[in-house]
């Protein structure tokens, strides 16, 4: 059975159970906003057939993802792309990666599909509810941020910092949210670098020469927008006078469509 049949089918026997429950979407990709957060619930269909999954994601609408250059579904984020996301299985009892296996048979296919779908509407929207408030978010970036600590950057990570910042934000927390905008700001050059590697490395493996791509966007302006601009201009690092000349010549990063 093609991938295509498989989400046809996902659609058939598990979409009416999700836009009952206000989600919006169709082949495989679902979301719906619950306060400030964004859940989304994706099928994942192996590389190799023979086996679905889910992917379970909680984004905040207002952090984009850092990747834009490769076009983005316009229901809404892929779960990958979210602020948090896992596979289902670990939001079920075993808290293991779970997939669901099958033949070419439809028989086989149908029972994949409906015990996946059961599983989603068993756990995954309980995780979903739960995860998703912003304490539960909050415990979970600065878990992260911890993990991404390291003997070179002992802050820890530019888009750990991102996302802390913004949740603090959201909560009201104005002063931590500045705290953490400043040790963001520091580390932005170094990102921006590997942003700018990463997508003329795609360019070059997936695209003619000539083909214009959606820029690397401006993570730290859009990041200082999020907070408010007036609580943070005066944290962020000022380009030296040649450089302000330069951007007043050419667009700011990320100023093209992202």
């Amino acid at each position: 059975m093609t991938k295509t049949e498989v989400l046809e089918l996902f659609q058939r026997r598990v979409g009416p159970a999700l836009l009952a429950l206000g989600f919006e979407g169709q082949a495989g990709h679902f979301v719906r906003s619950r306060g400030a957060v964004t859940q989304v619930v994706e099928l994942q269909h192996s590389i190799y057939g023979g086996r679905v999954t889910a992917n379970l994601g909680l984004d905040l609408p207002g952090l984009l993802p850092p990747v834009r250059w490769i076009p983005q579904p316009n229901i809404g984020p892929h779960a990958h792309d979210s602020a948090r996301w896992v596979r289902i299985g670990m939001a079920m009892p075993e808290r293991a990666d779970r997939w669901w296996a099958f033949t070419d048979q439809t028989p086989s296919v149908v029972e994949a599909i409906d015990g996946l779908g059961g599983a989603i509407t068993g756990y995954g929207l309980d995780w979903l509810d739960r995860e998703g408030g912003l304490d539960a978010l909050l415990r979970h970036a600065e878990e992260r941020l911890e993990r991404s600590r390291s003997p070179i950057s002992t802050e820890g990570g530019f888009l750990e910092l991102r996302l802390l910042t913004a949740l603090h934000a959201e909560g009201g927390d104005a002063r931590r949210a500045r705290t953490l905008f400043r040790l963001a700001a520091a580390l932005w050059p170094t990102e921006q670098k590997k942003l700018e590697a990463a997508r003329r490395h795609y360019l070059e493996k997936n695209h003619p020469p000539g083909t214009k791509l959606k820029a690397v966007p401006d993570l730290l302006g859009e990041l200082e927008a999020l907070i408010g601009p007036t609580k943070a201009a005066s944290s962020r690092p000022r380009a030296p006078a040649s450089e302000k000349r330069k951007r007043s010549r050419s667009a700011r990063p990320g100023s093209s469509p992202g």
